[in-house]
């Protein structure tokens, strides 16, 4: 057994394929980690009932709709306190959000009317939101005289029955403004005396309410066990490569001839993908010291410990598929479609909580999934965490071992020997 897993070892790391996944893999995950990027958090709850301010001119508004919200986009050119009141009681209901772009803060060409008209009527095919407002530098001027006509200018880009409940509330709180004259003192006096409201969210029993900086977290992290798992379903493909090489070159039958038995032999090649784990997880180790594991959220041994775990499986999976398949190419495009559904499905790259039951029931199924949920249950303080990863780890190796064995015995295991 030691012998036969020392071969395989050898063979492995002589291939130039491996080490480039062994390398590169840690290292995209350790830059995709250290991402300083604040507008990940698309689908957040905790903004709902507030502005949010974009960067650029020209950025989509496609996903901030991920509650559903109606979804409005601000050219803001006056910036005002009363204008920013104004769209502060737009955005109270929590039934639209209000992404602003804050004029003066852009490039000089875009700066006026005929840019922002521009880039609405591009928006009407590149982008998918409710209707854009364009508050105008006179806007305070318009507002207490109770202009309303010329206060703001009204964008519709969409059919959305919406449309006409927003259209009354901007009349009504420019009808407001115009009332008080535009004094701010008027105003928030007269907003002192409604109830104040108070918002719960319900939530199922295992949902795990994040923060904003915390779904940032989350997302970044995906992006990392994304690619940690195309490391590790390679790694174990190539010592499948291995044992497909070694039954056609007749290796197989030799060592059967030596009385080893053909269950040890597949023992020894489960061994030497649990060695790939080991080794990607290693060079993790050694690139996680160019991680802010603060800013991550978790501290490095959890993280080490989530993606040796994570290796297990997917390494043992591959290898196993590999070996069913027989053939070096069918394994490839394998190990291919292995990352690149599990990793959709189980929400690496984008939620999906507003998918259908049935996308849902499919991501419970990919392992990701729960290395995600345990993700949360360390940035929420959950101390159980590690004994759920444990219990799924179990789980998946003795799914992946059964079923495997099944497969070796339905493809008659006799044949490995014969070329």
């Amino acid at each position: 057994m030691k012998v036969l897993v020392k071969s395989t070892l050898k063979i492995l790391l002589r291939m130039k394929s491996f080490w480039f996944f062994l390398l590169l893999t840690p290292i995209l995950s350790t830059v995709l980690l250290n991402m300083k990027q604040n507008s990940l958090a698309y689908y957040s709850y905790e903004d709902s009932y507030k502005i949010t301010d974009l960067e650029s001119f020209d950025e989509k508004l496609a996903y901030y709709a991920g509650n559903g919200q109606y979804v409005v986009k601000v050219y803001d050119f006056c910036e005002s306190e009363l204008s920013e009141y104004y769209l502060t009681k737009l955005s109270a209901s929590g039934m639209f959000r209000l992404c602003r772009v804050k004029m003066s803060e852009q490039k000089d060409d875009v700066r006026n009317m005929a840019a922002v008209e521009k880039e609405i009527e591009l928006e009407n095919y590149k982008d998918r939101k409710g209707s854009s407002l364009v508050i105008p530098a006179e806007f305070d001027s318009f507002a207490k005289s109770g202009d309303i006509e010329n206060a703001v200018r009204f964008y519709i880009q969409s059919d959305d029955a919406r449309t006409e409940i927003f259209m009354y509330d901007m009349a009504l709180q420019l009808t407001k403004i115009g009332n008080a004259g535009g004094d701010l003192k008027t105003l928030e006096a007269a907003d002192a005396k409604i109830p104040e409201r108070e918002v719960i969210r319900f939530s199922a029993e295992k949902e795990h309410q994040l923060t904003h900086d915390q779904i940032d977290k989350r997302t970044r992290m995906g992006y990392a066990l994304a690619i940690m798992t195309m490391g590790f379903v390679f790694g174990g493909v190539f010592i499948s490569h291995i044992a497909i090489g070694e039954q056609k070159d007749s290796v197989v039958k030799r060592i059967r001839i030596s009385n080893t038995q053909i269950s040890s032999y597949f023992v020894s090649k489960l061994l030497a993908s649990f060695f790939v784990a080991v080794l990607l997880t290693g060079v993790m180790a050694g690139c996680s010291i160019f991680i802010d594991m603060e800013g991550l959220g978790m501290n490095r041994l959890e993280f080490l410990g989530m993606i040796f775990l994570m290796g297990l499986i997917f390494s043992s999976l591959s290898l196993m598929m590999g070996v069913l398949l027989g053939d070096v190419m069918s394994a490839n495009v394998a190990a291919f479609t292995l990352w690149s559904l599990s990793s959709m499905l189980s929400g690496l790259y984008f939620p999906l909580t507003y998918t259908t039951n049935t996308l849902k029931i499919l991501s419970k199924l990919m392992p990701q999934t729960w290395f995600m949920d345990g993700t949360e249950m360390i940035f929420t303080g959950d101390k159980s965490a590690p004994i759920m990863l444990l219990c799924v780890t179990v789980a998946y190796l003795v799914l992946i071992i059964s079923l495997g064995s099944l497969g070796l015995k339905v493809k008659k295991v006799d044949e490995w020997g014969n070329a």
